[in-house]
């Protein structure tokens, strides 16, 4: 499975696709097939694309050259991700033609191009106030919560005295 920047497949997936495939059999691997799987919105950003189209390559290779075949995809500008699994049988339906699609069709969703929303300043900080005069505590309480930890401190040395003392 590879995972094809959208950018790429809209100026030709024909062109791609084969592309893609070279790779696979400039290090002596047989394609046994290769078709469009799907074209979806990517859960992250990759790139700064938010959309890519997934490639289904079934192909024989020998395992002394599947760390190649993997450097190869890694350098690759128009792949994004790759997966490869061990598969015992290819499914029946691996060999039906390829669906044709519209390649103009293809959405391609920049972030760079987005219009995120600005960072809204926070309202929180009012309904923060408000609870605290709702329930009459306030500035004052805000100022003696300090005042409260430290005769807190201050009882907790005494005691450590009288320990010492007692001792």
């Amino acid at each position: 499975m590879v995972l094809l920047d959208n950018r790429e497949v809209k100026q030709g997936w024909q062109a791609l696709k084969d592309q893609v495939c070279g790779l696979f059999t400039k290090h002596g691997a047989t394609i046994k097939s290769a078709k469009r799987w799907d074209e979806r919105r990517l859960a992250y950003p990759i790139q700064h694309q938010l959309r890519g189209t997934y490639l289904l390559a079934y192909y024989e290779a020998e395992t002394s050259e599947l760390a190649a075949i993997r450097r190869e995809l890694e350098y690759a500008e128009a792949v994004f991700r790759h997966m490869t699994l061990a598969c015992e049988e290819i499914p029946a339906d691996a060999y039906d033609p390829e669906a044709e699609f519209d390649e103009s069709a293809v959405r391609v969703e920049d972030t760079s191009m987005t219009d995120l929303p600005e960072d809204e300043p926070e309202e929180e900080a009012p309904a923060e106030e408000a609870k605290a005069e709702e329930s009459g505590a306030g500035e004052d309480a805000a100022e003696e919560a300090p005042a409260a930890e430290a005769s807190s401190d201050a009882a907790a040395e005494n005691t450590e005295e009288t320990k010492e003392g007692d001792a």
